[in-house]
């Protein structure tokens, strides 16, 4: 088609600057408007507010903050205490200062920047730590800014809120002897949004714990060493391990493998004949959370407690015997 030339090209292109313009205009107004609050928002300190009137044009167009008292000193109007009040009362409280100037000042606050409250996010995110939030955020939001959930993360995340923010609006929420209120959300289902109820709003001052997954490690000849999360089951079997090890390599001793068990009052060394399982010959051995699953090289003469020491290092960089 050869319409797209001379004159038309030129109109054809400006019409895609000036499409661009407009994606890139509306891009602004989102990143302008994110400080947006619910109606009924009751002002904070370090909340900041512009000011609008047509009449009280010394305050008009102009951005001021909530002190930590809560006042905010304008100019003619003096101090006015405006937290604890809705944005629509503050807008009152306000007019009613200026009557000494004017008959009916006409008045309207817009809340630009929300005070921040701390909240700490731990565990198996990409950034553990204490966050300053803003304004209403979810559950999600909170992990998002926190780096997301990372690959090792376990099967919940665990909510806990002081007792004065009330309790956590969830169906399994609890509350413990120190009045605190504690959940615990399928981080499933609250990834995959299954139900909005997971994604609970954040309060000053939770705690927000995504605790890592439980591991079982292969280590030794097989094709893919490491820790391999149980996924919320309890157990895995020898040969479940295996295979998400991808198998033995060549140089596998499978009939001399081992499973190292820590626990009180002492380290255990299970021998496993692996062999004997792979060919149906026995049954198969459950492996506990943290277990390690060693499989020796046939070159090996005897398995001693140093050489397995040095293969989880490698394979995990593990210290896993006490000294």
């Amino acid at each position: 088609m050869n319409w797209i030339n001379g004159r038309g090209s030129q109109y054809f292109f400006l019409a895609l600057l000036l499409m661009h313009a407009a994606v890139a205009d509306d891009k602004l107004v989102i990143q302008k408007s994110s400080a947006e609050v619910p109606i009924a928002y009751v002002l904070q300190a370090d909340d900041e507010i512009t000011v609008h009137s047509l009449q009280a044009k010394e305050i008009a167009e102009k951005t001021f903050r909530v002190d930590q008292n809560g006042e905010v000193k304008f100019p003619m109007a003096g101090v006015v205490h405006l937290a604890g009040s809705t944005v629509r009362d503050a807008e009152q409280r306000l007019a009613t200062a200026l009557k000494t100037y004017y008959f009916d000042p006409d008045i309207e606050i817009t809340v630009m920047a929300l005070h921040s409250e701390p909240v700490s996010v731990l565990g198996a995110v990409g950034a553990p730590g204490v966050y300053q939030l803003k304004g209403q955020t979810h559950l999600l939001e909170a992990l998002s800014i926190a780096g997301g959930v990372r690959g090792d993360a376990g099967a919940v995340a665990i909510l806990t809120r002081q007792g004065a923010y009330g309790a956590i609006p969830h169906r399994d929420a609890r509350q413990t002897l120190s009045g605190e209120s504690v959940v615990e959300i399928d981080l499933k289902s609250l990834m995959e949004a299954q139900s909005s109820s997971e994604n609970v709003l954040i309060e000053p001052h939770d705690v927000i714990s995504i605790p890592p997954a439980q591991l079982v490690y292969v280590i030794g000849n097989v094709k893919k060493a490491g820790g391999f999360p149980l996924g919320g089951r309890p157990t895995l079997s020898v040969i479940q391990a295996l295979a998400l090890a991808e198998g033995l390599d060549p140089r596998a001793a499978p009939e001399r493998a081992r499973i190292l068990r820590r626990g009180a009052p002492n380290d255990q060394q299970i021998p496993v004949d692996m062999k004997k399982i792979l060919a149906g010959k026995t049954e198969d051995v459950v492996l506990r959370p943290n277990d390690i699953l060693f499989v020796p090289s046939s070159a090996m003469k005897t398995v001693t407690t140093r050489a397995i020491e040095t293969a989880i290092q490698i394979g995990t960089g593990l210290a896993i015997f006490r000294p």
